[in-house]
């Protein structure tokens, strides 16, 4: 498997001509019966992204439950143990109780129930995590944190309805799914926020409008959105967090689209802002466009992301 670089920033360099981030693909509705944990999918055109079937065929764990809250599908996954799973406690020992942490990453998702993801991470050796996947009721305006022209003449402009979603998060699926998970004896929790595009671009503005996450991975980022950067170096955080980790393709600036082409310098002001906040930062280039492997980007950084020792608790 081909790594990304680290910690290198090159010159903007994009999408194809006539790419669009976010575009095409249909949709997977959620049919749930929490008492049985069955989950149906019922597809509605072809997805871009890995699906349940191809995204690795030895690995098919059952749900724990699916909900729909409010229009968002929310789809549970247990934590599952990978057999490349490293132990992160400390240098080889064990970890006792009171430093245990049960890690539950909450992942926005454009398609489908983030099998593809946690696929991955379990392929790549992620330590074990319950992942909460939840595609929102409408991806471009739940999650953008205010309103912004679309990225094509044609393009309805983002609403910019994160402040909603975040409630939504935080006041109705978070207590619904950790009630429903409950929480190992000794054991504390342990948040982490995620998604890939404009889910990053979520992740990356909660650490500024939330106490409930302490972890952040935003994975081919949404980052060139207008005055976010600046956002982000102005902003105080809402509370001291563990960590961030951030990637972004190498050729993601390149682009016809005058917002997509400030991808990379937007990336970089947010990592250079992070950093200057005192919040230990992992930044990662990946080979290729904003398409290219991107649940395999996300598994790297959520794996990256929970594997850090504990620093601000």
């Amino acid at each position: 498997m081909r790594q990304g670089r680290h910690d290198t920033f090159g010159a903007p360099v994009d999408h194809p001509s006539g790419a669009r981030e976010l575009a095409g693909g249909g949709s997977v509705s959620l049919v749930a019966n929490t008492s049985s944990a069955e989950v149906v999918a019922v597809k509605d055109g072809e997805s871009s992204a890995p699906n349940a079937e191809t995204a690795c065929s030895e690995y098919t764990p059952t749900p724990l439950f699916a909900l729909d809250v409010q229009g968002a599908c929310v789809t549970v996954w247990p934590a599952q143990s990978s057999g490349n799973a490293r132990n992160h406690a400390g240098e080889g020992g064990e970890e006792d109780d009171s430093n245990r942490l049960n890690h539950i990453v909450y992942l926005h998702v454009y398609d489908g129930d983030g099998l593809d993801v946690l696929s991955e991470c379990q392929r790549i050796g992620c330590p074990p995590f319950t992942l909460v996947a939840i595609k929102p009721a409408c991806w471009n305006d739940d999650l953008t944190p205010w309103e912004c022209p679309g990225l094509f003449a044609d393009d309805a402009p983002f609403a910019g309805h994160a402040q909603d979603q975040l409630r939504l998060l935080e006041e109705e699926i978070i207590p619904q799914v950790e009630r429903e998970c409950g929480k190992p004896n000794g054991a504390r929790i342990c948040r982490t926020v995620a998604g890939y595009s404009l889910a990053g671009l979520f992740a990356t503005w909660t650490a500024f409008n939330s106490s409930t996450f302490s972890r952040i991975a935003s994975a081919s980022g949404s980052l060139w959105y207008p005055d976010f950067a600046r956002f982000v170096t102005e902003a105080p955080l809402a509370r001291p967090i563990d960590c961030a980790y951030f990637s972004l393709g190498s050729k993601e600036a390149k682009t016809p689209s005058r917002l997509l082409r400030n991808v990379a310098t937007g990336t970089h002001e947010v990592v250079v802002a992070f950093r200057s906040k005192g919040v230990p930062t992992q930044f990662e280039s990946n080979p290729g466009n904003h398409f290219k492997e991107p649940a395999l980007r996300m598994a790297h950084g959520i794996t990256w992301a929970i594997s850090q020792q504990v620093t601000n608790r």
